[in-house]
């Protein structure tokens, strides 16, 4: 391997013999806007230590016209086996916009047996050579040859475009870098700015593959916590303004690593003013902000039951109307309805978001990038020439001819789709939760609280109850509101508040509702790992998988949940309809067995 000598871009000599870059950034900014702060004493001492290869040096030199290249042990295209590589692609807008609410059962008839349809694709193939100097034009000679780290010089080029038009960052000198998916991404920041032995700040509930990346360097999680719409500002305040560094025996941190969005795995979503509230926290305490946010364009809006009418304003209805068009105005209310990222509101550069093409693509591409400033690229930057070099040149030249082919507004059209896509697989679940339990809510607009509907935690608010169905005909089946939590309907059994974005429901098991509890808490055991123990492995071995939620325990204090409480991570992302449906039911008959009703 010689990837110090790795093929720059395109570009050529200034007068000074200095290398102009074809891939240097090309935005229209905001003179107005600040340039990033200088945070270079939160860089770890490995970050401070990485050095560009002495050999880069001969990149000015080696897009020369007429240069002989003869300094690196680089192997010639002409022995690449690949002489073409193709692909068929969907179209940008084959998933609908406004998808039916129960899908259609397809019907087959003997033509169709003999001649399958098939949905509409487009086809491109990318050659291994083309006679172009065009920085944005994708041939094989290059993508699969030794790449410079910052990768393909055209995906960024998007990439810096993307981020503009839907993020707008506050400071002016902002920039992209690819990595190879965001665990790479992550386990990157860790080394750029975390010590061994230090803290981070996590959400009370977060995702365990991210601690894999700093367990082994004996980092500290502390944990923050949260409520339907993330972490707590006040909670946070207190964490970082009371930090004993004598009495804890390590520096306050300076860390914080949030999913903002659909979180996971509460389904947590924070929007506009918690952000700017959590920002101007960070800043007072000098921490930075590591957003992590796979599921940003899966904001899907709020689950309408179907035994409710809406009861969203005539405003909001008409921003959902208008995202169910297609073209220009679609698109433009499609990116308002976002919520507003944390680069929104940075105007020092403290902010390192991640993004991936996971779950708007494929996560089997490896694919994902950073945005953040200038100091945090460049050390970024020198850490991926020394790790992972540039993402696999088979993954960047699909997907950069992709979205060249698509276009940017096309890959718009793309993204709704997939929103409006998770939204209906969100319904799916949901409406299923609604025909087989008994559903207590909230009424919107109601002055008088509903006390069947229980708390999904002691912070994560109040969304609906679950109790057992009785069968239909049944004196129990006649509701009588007066009877409230001691009729005959039984225990509350688990409760949830719907997301409004990602691909998952954290479930709430009322477990202190077991018939077992109170004698297992008299014994002294541990009532709540043995009953959700049983009750995982009873699912189980009835073929319904589910995440139990310790696994996303952060150990810290909690605001979302607390004695008698369990979890469960249910994900609506792949099940088809009628395996969510069966998923449901399954639990519920478990369930009813389990609590004895």
């Amino acid at each position: 391997m010689d990837a110090a000598y790795a093929m720059p871009s395109s570009g050529s000599l200034s007068s000074d013999g200095a290398a102009s870059r074809a891939d240097a950034p090309k935005r229209l900014v905001d003179a107005d806007l600040p340039k990033a702060i200088d945070l270079s004493h939160h860089l770890s001492r490995l970050a401070v230590h990485r050095q560009a290869s002495s050999l880069k040096q001969l990149y000015q030199y080696m897009t020369v016209p007429g240069m002989i290249t003869m300094a690196g042990g680089i192997p010639s295209p002409e022995y690449f086996p690949f002489e073409t590589l193709s692909a068929s692609i969907q179209l940008n807008d084959t998933m609908p916009l406004d998808p039916p609410r129960v899908p259609a059962k397809p019907k087959k008839s003997l033509l169709s047996w003999l001649f399958p349809s098939t949905q509409d694709t487009s086809s491109f193939t990318i050659p291994k050579y083309v006679s172009s100097t065009d920085p944005k034009v994708i041939q094989l000679a290059t993508s699969l040859q030794y790449q410079a780290a910052t990768g393909p010089p055209a995906l960024s080029l998007f990439l810096r475009q993307y981020v503009e038009k839907i993020y707008k960052p506050a400071y002016a000198d902002w920039d992209v870098l690819l990595n190879v998916g965001a665990t790479d991404g992550w386990n990157k920041i860790c080394g750029l700015l975390m010590e061994q032995g230090d803290a981070v700040l996590v959400e009370e509930w977060t995702y365990p593959g991210a601690e894999n990346a700093f367990i082994p360097m004996e980092v500290e999680m502390v944990a923050i916590k949260m409520d339907g719409q993330g972490v707590l500002p006040e909670h946070m305040d207190e964490v970082l303004g009371t930090w004993d560094e004598e009495k804890r025996g390590k520096k306050r941190p300076h860390v914080f690593y949030t999913i903002p969005t659909g979180q996971n795995p509460t389904g947590a979503t924070m929007m506009g003013e918690r952000k700017k509230a959590i920002y101007e926290i960070c800043k007072k305490y000098d921490v930075i902000i590591c957003e992590d946010e796979p599921y940003y364009c899966l904001f899907s809006g709020e689950w309408t039951p179907k035994s409710h009418k809406s009861h969203k304003s005539v405003v909001a209805e008409r921003a959902i109307e208008a995202e169910k068009k297609e073209g220009k105005d679609g698109n433009e209310a499609f990116i308002a309805a976002l919520p507003p990222t944390y680069l929104t509101y940075d105007t020092d550069g403290r902010v390192i978001r991640m993004d991936t093409f996971s779950k708007t693509s494929c996560p089997g591409s490896r694919l994902g990038w950073f945005t953040s400033s200038p100091l945090f690229i460049e050390r970024l930057t020198r850490a991926t020439e020394a790790g992972t070099q540039a993402p696999s040149g088979f993954a960047t030249a699909l997907t950069t001819t992709l979205l060249q082919t698509w276009g940017f507004d096309g890959y718009v059209r793309w993204l709704r789709g997939i929103k409006a896509t998770y939204r209906m697989r969100k319904t799916w679940i949901c409406d299923t939760f609604e025909d087989v339990f008994h559903l207590e809510f909230e009424e919107a607009g109601s002055l008088v609280s509903n006390p069947s509907v229980l708390d999904v935690g002691m912070n994560l608010g109040k969304g609906v109850t679950c109790y057992a169905k009785p069968k239909t005909g049944t004196v129990e089946a006649k509701w009588d509101e007066k009877r409230g939590l001691t009729s005959k309907r039984g225990p509350a059994l688990v409760s949830f508040i719907p997301p409004t974005a990602g691909m998952f429901i954290f479930l709430g098991v009322h477990i202190s509702e077991h018939p077992d509890y109170p004698a297992l808490v008299r014994k002294g055991e541990d009532a709540k790992a043995i009953l959700m123990d049983k009750l995982w492995r009873e699912l189980a071995e009835n073929l319904v998988l589910f995440a139990p939620g310790f696994g996303f325990d952060a150990k810290g204090p909690h605001a979302i949940g607390g004695e008698g409480m369990g979890y469960f991570r249910l994900s609506f992302s792949i099940a088809t309809y009628e395996q969510t449906r069966t998923a449901i039911e399954t639990f519920a008959k478990v369930l009813y067995k389990f609590y004895r009703i």
